[in-house]
């Protein structure tokens, strides 16, 4: 999946914007980031900034990767793992982004904990505090990857199609989330969005951007 990262990150750069990576450290539980030197040195390149996208994402018995159902215990574990990879591969952050977009309060506990700053879910911010949680409830981010398959997933080119005329019209902050398995065909559609957006006045923003703005 990795050349159809780049394209992405490649055609953001070109659009002059700002963007953000969720990376996964040990995807599907055998692709572990320190075995990918050439992988890494692209990621770290790359302009966006980092956030932990878990840890394996895609189990390797097919299954996402939980944390809206995930005991204290098991998330720590996974969270600590998924930090001390970054750490062996020169990677930094303090922003979380579940897979299914789902956290239980368990988890943000977990997070706290460990010193993050952020967390992001399907329909909120959650800033992380040293003594509390501040939750800023936002739209449905745009994701057209609903099944892992690039093929499934063009039911969604329509549908975000019509859910993005009704973000446009009245919405302080929109998210658009690409992924590697998404249909071949959404990009034109993704960087329509984008492009739109700016001509609007929205200005793009890095987590560290975010957070501030948020504060």
């Amino acid at each position: 999946m990795s050349r159809r990262i780049f394209k992405f990150t490649n055609e953001l750069e070109s659009l002059g914007i700002n963007y953000n990576i969720a990376v996964i450290p040990f995807f599907n539980e055998n692709q572990d980031l320190p075995r990918f030197p050439k992988f890494v040195k692209q990621i770290r390149k790359c302009s966006g900034e980092i956030g932990l996208h878990g840890l394996f994402h895609n189990k390797s018995n097919g299954e996402l990767d939980d944390f809206h159902t995930r005991s204290r215990g098991d998330t720590e574990i996974e969270v600590r793992a998924g930090l001390q990879i970054f750490e062996e591969i020169g990677l930094h952050t303090n922003v979380f982004v579940p897979p299914r977009w789902k956290l239980n309060r368990t988890s943000t506990n977990v997070l706290q904990k460990l010193g993050f700053t952020l967390a992001e879910t399907q329909e909120k911010f959650i800033m992380i505090g040293s003594s509390q949680f501040k939750k800023i409830h936002v739209s449905k981010v745009l994701s057209w990857d609903s099944y892992g398959d690039a093929e499934k997933n063009a039911i969604n080119i329509p549908k975000n199609r019509k859910h993005f005329e009704h973000l446009i019209d009245g919405q302080d902050l929109v998210r658009i989330a690409l992924h590697p398995k998404d249909p071949l065909q959404s990009l034109s559609d993704q960087k329509h969005m984008i492009l739109e957006l700016k001509n609007n006045g929205y200005k793009t923003l890095t987590y560290s951007q975010l957070i501030r703005n948020l504060r």
